[in-house]
């Protein structure tokens, strides 16, 4: 036991992974919060035995298929041995045959003993591309632990989600590999490199592409939308985005089209008109949720005819009829968010460098059908690029890896697409921190969003063309740049070190609230090879269940609520996060 328990340890610090998951933002009752972390631990921690599991089963299946190949090679070599020999050597091969025959036999036996036992003088790059060709990746860890979420009855998301206006389950769902994948056929991104002491201008070009993304939309007789949603990135990633005929081989699809598709490629679908007990994913919670708020709803209908009949008779109520009814209306959600906003998601960065995210959420409860919400929306529920490095003039150019998963308001995320917004955020500025905090200030909750492009251009139509600059001496222009530099550094360090001191951020924002969070990370690899990441969760609404695990130093995960200690949801937000490090085991391409 303690031999197997040992070896699951330096396969975890071997092939390291960091995993950070949310299960919504909104509000989680403060009875049901040990629940909640405990369905989080629960899903990281099935996530980190299933996948040193598949990784010891696929690297012993590797390895006894070699040990079996070399005995053949040898039992060849010994036969075509024995054949050239003499007859008057008949005994002596014999006796030279058994001897091989109980050789192979011990060290068939020892292999058997240590088949599971990994050799480290086996080439690492030859173990990480049988993993990759096993679909052992990012990808396949954030499609893994979202299941073991959607599965949890406690959350929105598969078994147990939200009801729609009629009472039946329709999820959405997606997932992204930020693997750079070229499309212009010069395979730009893995040899843009070596291109360059090819080129004769030495200069950067162009590169194309981007990562695969699939989602599913208002899907219903699915268990598991994630699985569908990383079906279709498979097909895309392994066969392209064509298929015969020319036709385009989807990344999005919904409702009967979905379900037919997830049940062509052999997942797991069901007809609830069929069942003897209706929809499995439907529980008696989510029931209950949906008879006390159509119950509500109906009451809200019948006192607003009321106050119609009420304000034709008598013009002086007119104004206070509708103030009552918009207060309730008002309290109505305030009292239903913990129900309407509890999306789940991951984002994932595996021992190659890769990084993929995902999310999927039932829906808010109540809405109509076939409403598609931002967890089936490119760039609003989740997004992920890879760490870029190229070369411009010999020096090397840099891009951190990003990715976010996003819980919410679907209508309001979709508008602000808040995982590619802050995503891009991320690599514009050197802080993850001031980078978030300056997206939730300047973007999402002022409502700075569809139309953000707008005030940029008024104010480059305002300002006067600035005036042409004088050249400088040489040592003068070194000396300035320099000292811009050191500026803006000691700038940025003070933001950050404001930020450090206030995790509850009160802003002034007017208009109507928005309610949204994300988790969301930047990774680097520094010199000495090892992979830094920093890893944040953000949210404007009351609480937010986070969790994460860094496989290589942490023997439990981590979980809990965060709560924003404010009493306005929806016009401020708080920000916390983490640094990890780990070592880079990347495929040399």
């Amino acid at each position: 036991m303690d031999n197997n328990k040992n070896y699951y340890e330096e396969l975890k610090k071997k092939y390291p992974v960091f995993i950070g998951i949310h299960i919504g933002a909104g509000f989680h009752s403060t009875k049901l919060r040990t629940s909640y972390k405990h369905c989080i631990d629960n899903a990281l921690e099935k996530t980190l035995i299933l996948l040193y599991d598949k990784i010891n089963f696929i690297l012993s299946i590797s390895k006894e298929n070699n040990n079996n190949n070399n005995n053949n090679n040898n039992n060849n070599n010994n036969n075509n041995n024995n054949n050239n020999n003499n007859n008057n050597n008949n005994n002596n091969n014999n006796n030279n045959n058994n001897n091989n025959n109980n050789s192979n036999n011990n060290n068939n036996n020892n292999n058997n003993k240590n088949n599971s036992v990994i050799d480290n003088s086996n080439d690492i790059e030859n173990e990480l591309i049988k993993l990759k060709n096993n679909f052992i990746d990012s990808t396949w860890i954030v499609e893994t632990v979202i299941t073991f979420l959607e599965d949890d009855p406690l959350t929105n998301s598969g078994t147990g989600s939200n009801l729609n206006f009629d009472g039946k389950v329709e999820c959405d769902a997606s997932i992204m590999s930020g693997e750079f994948i070229c499309n212009c056929n010069n395979n730009c991104f893995n040899h843009h490199n070596n291109n360059q002491n090819n080129n004769n201008n030495n200069k950067i070009q162009r590169i194309c592409g981007g990562g695969v993304w699939g989602g599913v939309g208002s899907v219903g007789g699915v268990k598991n939308p994630i699985k569908l949603s990383a079906e279709l990135l498979r097909k895309q990633l392994h066969k392209g985005n064509t298929k015969s005929l020319g036709r385009q081989r989807p990344m999005i699809l919904v409702g009967e089209g979905a379900k037919e598709w997830a049940s062509n490629h052999g997942l797991e679908t069901f007809d609830s008109n069929q069942l003897l007990l209706g929809d499995p994913l439907i529980t008696q919670q989510s029931n209950v949720n949906w008879l006390k708020y159509k119950s509500k709803l109906e009451n809200f209908k019948n006192f607003k005819h009321y106050y119609k009949q009420q304000e034709q008779q008598q013009d002086e109520q007119q104004q206070q009829h509708y103030n009552e009814d918009e207060n309730e209306n008002e309290n109505e959600n305030d009292e239903g968010n913990g129900d309407l906003y509890d999306t789940v998601g991951a984002i994932v960065v595996d021992w190659n460098g890769n990084i993929s995210s995902g999310v999927s959420s039932g829906g808010i409860i109540l809405k109509h059908s076939g409403r598609v919400g931002e967890a089936a929306v490119f760039g609003a529920g989740c997004w992920a690029q890879n760490e870029l490095t190229i070369l411009n003039n010999n020096k090397p150019i840099k891009l951190a890896g990003v990715a976010s998963s996003a819980t919410g308001v679907g209508e309001q995320l979709t508008r602000s697409l808040i995982s590619k917004e802050c995503c891009l955020k991320i690599l514009k500025k050197k802080f993850i921190d001031t980078a978030v905090k300056e997206y939730f200030e300047d973007n999402f909750l002022s409502h700075n969003d569809c139309f953000s492009y707008v005030n940029d251009l008024i104010l480059n139509k305002l300002l006067p063309p600035p005036p042409p600059p004088t050249p400088p001496s040489s040592s003068f222009k070194i000396e300035n740049i320099n000292k811009n530099e050191e500026e803006d550094q000691e700038e940025e360090e003070e933001e950050e070190e404001e930020y450090s001191n206030n995790n509850n951020l009160i802003s002034n924002f007017t208009g109507s609230s928005r309610l949204g969070g994300l988790i969301t990370l930047k990774k680097e690899t520094n010199k000495n090879g090892e992979i830094e990441i920093e890893f944040l969760w953000a949210h404007s609404t009351e609480t937010m269940g986070v969790g994460y695990i860094n496989s290589s130093n942490s023997i439990k995960p981590k979980s809990f609520i965060s709560v924003n200690n404010s009493n306005k949801p929806g016009f401020n937000f708080k920000i916390s996060s983490k640094s990890f490090k780990f070592i880079n085991k990347k495929i040399n391409k």
